[in-house]
């Protein structure tokens, strides 16, 4: 019987231990930090992210994540302040990046559960794309849609707009909002967002074990 309630325990702390583990942080250069429960923490590559920790990154500096569900990578941009939210929905992974400074880049897989990215103003969800995420000084909320489709949801209006591939949405902080073609300069943001991320690697590569809501073990390699 002491066996059987010792094993269960184990179990039990298992579960707990891979509940509050949501991400795996893949890169981070420059100065970097990272809020755990409302104090800062001491992080490494290759560390696990837990629910509702916050990534701050300072001045030419670059982070980057993804969730243990491997479906969604996350790229935080530098002075950006990005809250990682999971919560697990039976066998798949209901996730959400908060920003409430700078930008982010996500690609996601097609059918792998939720993601959401939430700015003060608006809500996009997404079912499998890549799109950049970008809060400016003036408290506009852009959304540059490369691959997929994005569906905003704009707080305190009952609609829901579509954004597809080639088209930026650009959301006022009074909740005005144009949905257009990307011009140049949109997708600029991208061009240097992929330069930021080139520039976190150091060529050392890391091979860690991700336990996804499932159970199921997954191993992903890190070059960083």
């Amino acid at each position: 019987m002491k066996k059987l309630i010792f094993i269960g325990l184990i179990l039990s702390l298992s579960v707990a231990v891979f509940a509050a583990n949501v991400a795996l942080l893949t890169a981070s250069k420059g100065k970097v930090d990272l809020t755990r429960s409302s104090k800062a923490a001491k992080f490494k590559v290759g560390d696990y992210l837990q629910n509702k920790d916050e990534i701050r990154t300072g001045g030419e500096s670059f982070a980057a994540y993804k969730y243990v569900d491997g479906s969604t990578t996350i790229k935080v941009f530098s002075n950006s302040v990005v809250k990682v939210t999971a919560v697990s929905n039976g066998k798949s992974l209901g996730k959400k990046a908060t920003v409430t400074k700078g930008s982010l880049f996500c690609k996601m897989n097609p059918n792998s559960g939720t993601f959401d990215v939430q700015t003060p103003t608006t809500v996009a969800s997404v079912k499998g794309t890549e799109f950049l995420t970008k809060l400016t000084k003036d408290r506009q909320s852009m959304f540059i849609v490369f691959e997929g489709e994005v569906t905003l949801k704009i707080l305190d209006d009952p609609e829901t707009k579509s954004v597809t591939a080639g088209k930026t949405a650009v959301v006022e902080a009074d909740g005005r909002f144009e949905i257009r073609q990307s011009t140049s300069e949109d997708l600029s943001e991208m061009e240097k967002a992929e330069l930021e991320s080139s520039r976190a690697r150091d060529n050392k590569t890391l091979r860690i074990p991700m336990v996804d809501p499932s159970g199921r073990t997954r191993y992903i390699e890190i070059t960083h």
